[in-house]
């Protein structure tokens, strides 16, 4: 027994009986695996055999009582799809038996003109063959299959013609061209900047690539018009035996249109910060020039008139200087405070938390009818970084000038926790409160999200007329 060939069943289709008798004879011989052997002495005969029974080889006579020459090969070929074909041929019949092998016959065999050894070699070079066929035929139905039902289009055009060769149901179905009209068309009637020359540099692209595969974004345009973004890949094969490209085209236009929106958001974000701090730079130049000319200005120019009264009253010279000194050092004290709410708190000097205190001082000085509570909650400040602490800081300045300036307020709770890897900062007025539905956001809120976003940290505000406000803003540490 060979171990490397499968049992054998053969159908012999041969009407001398001493050529069949030869045949068997020489079939014993060659110890091949044979499981079974019929016989069938015409082409009639043989048909129903094989309709009846699976032969895996058939030995076919190319003279028959009813059949004779290539004939007798193509009405038995559609029977013989998954059969290895040996022709037996007499010496005038090769050219005919090398037409059969053009079409799909495995092998041919002259009568009287072979042995066992001969015999053997055919059957099992034969054999071999369907097999080689019957893979690349699966194959190729699976191939069929994934690419008629893959839900991404999909489609082969020729590397020389661009012309389309293929296309699935799905680039049917997206691009709106039946299989006739992609069949006469070219990638170029498709794809945008798809001139000959460019599309030319793109399948030797994709030759000469070291995996023959190419990947990208590219716009095509649909029978309608309408133009799509796509995610290609693009593979080079042999398709018919011609170079080709196999397409699988992703449509990524929604994606690209949301990412576009989400540029022209983040730029349109990026104006609104911008603005912001230039809106709060010249807020903030305002109020000084604001608090020097209403309140610095007068104290000087008060000291100014007192000490020109005293040049001129000898009697009230003295009480006018001293005066003019209390003014002084009240003018001092002024725009001290003006320098403390402008430069940088000296966090890593203070501290985080002596710094909010201050602030807290600052504010119930200004307004001495506001109750303000600190509540600390498992805070470290070795743990927070010194620019965290300065957005901390700023946030809870920020929301006090607010709370000062628009809550009416007479209570305010400052929280400041560690909440797992979180900084969790809450600032809670029982003031008059808005509607956050329609309340536009003003420059404060506008700088404490802006501070916020730069560590990736996130802003809740919760409101309603008359019910006060909560601010709580998360940062990550």
């Amino acid at each position: 027994m060979d171990g490397d060939i499968q049992p054998i069943r053969i159908l012999v289709v041969e009407d001398n009986p001493g050529d069949l008798f030869l045949f068997k004879e020489f079939l014993q011989i060659t110890n091949l695996p044979v499981a079974e052997i019929r016989h069938a002495a015409s082409l009639a005969e043989a048909k129903l055999l094989l309709a009846i029974h699976d032969s895996n080889l058939v030995f076919l006579d190319l003279s028959l009582p009813d059949s004779y020459g290539l004939d007798s090969y193509t009405q038995l070929q559609p029977m013989t799809q998954r059969a290895a074909v040996i022709l037996l041929t007499g010496l005038t019949d090769t050219k005919t038996a090398l037409q059969a092998l053009v079409m799909g016959a495995q092998d041919y065999l002259v009568k009287g003109d072979f042995d066992e050894k001969l015999l053997s070699r055919a059957i099992r070079y034969s054999l071999e063959r369907i097999r080689s066929l019957q893979y690349l035929r699966e194959s190729e139905e699976r191939y069929r299959e994934l690419f008629n039902n893959n839900p991404m289009p999909m489609w082969v055009f020729d590397a020389r013609s661009f012309r389309f060769l293929e296309a699935n149901e799905a680039a049917v179905q997206h691009y709106g061209y039946t299989q006739e009209e992609f069949f006469s068309r070219t990638l170029a009637d498709i794809q945008l900047n798809g001139d000959a020359q460019h599309l030319l540099e793109e399948v030797e692209a994709v030759r000469h690539s070291r995996e023959g595969i190419k990947k990208g974004i590219l716009q095509h345009r649909k029978k309608n018009g309408e133009l799509i973004f796509v995610d290609i890949a693009w593979h080079s094969i042999s398709y018919k035996d011609q170079l080709a490209v196999l397409v699988l085209a992703n449509d990524v236009t929604e994606r690209i249109q949301l990412e576009n929106e989400l540029n022209e958001q983040r730029v349109t974000r990026q104006k609104q910060i911008t603005e912001a701090v230039i809106l709060a730079q010249e807020k903030e130049r305002t109020e000084i020039g604001k608090e020097l000319h209403d309140n610095v200005n007068q104290i000087l120019g008060a000291s100014n008139l007192y000490i020109n009264t005293a040049m001129t009253d000898d009697e009230m010279r003295q009480e006018l200087l001293e005066r003019s000194t209390a003014l002084v050092s009240k003018a001092i004290n002024e725009i001290r405070k003006i320098s403390k709410s402008l430069i940088t708190p000296g966090l890593r000097e203070i501290g985080l938390i002596e710094s909010i205190e201050d602030v807290i001082d600052d504010m119930k000085f200004a307004k001495e009818d506001l109750a303000i509570e600190l509540d600390l909650q498992n805070i470290s400040e070795e743990q927070i970084e010194d620019r965290r602490k300065l957005t901390v800081f700023r946030i809870i300045q920020e929301q006090l000038n607010n709370i000062v300036k628009h809550a009416r307020a007479t209570r305010v709770l400052i929280r400041l926790s560690m909440e797992g890897d979180n900084i969790v900062v809450t600032v809670a007025d029982n003031g008059v409160g808005f509607d956050v539905s329609r309340h536009r956001k003003g420059v404060g809120i506008t700088n404490i999200i802006s501070r916020t976003e730069l560590f990736n940290g996130k802003v809740e505000i919760q409101s309603q007329p008359g019910e006060g406000c909560t601010l709580s803003v998360s940062l990550p540490t």
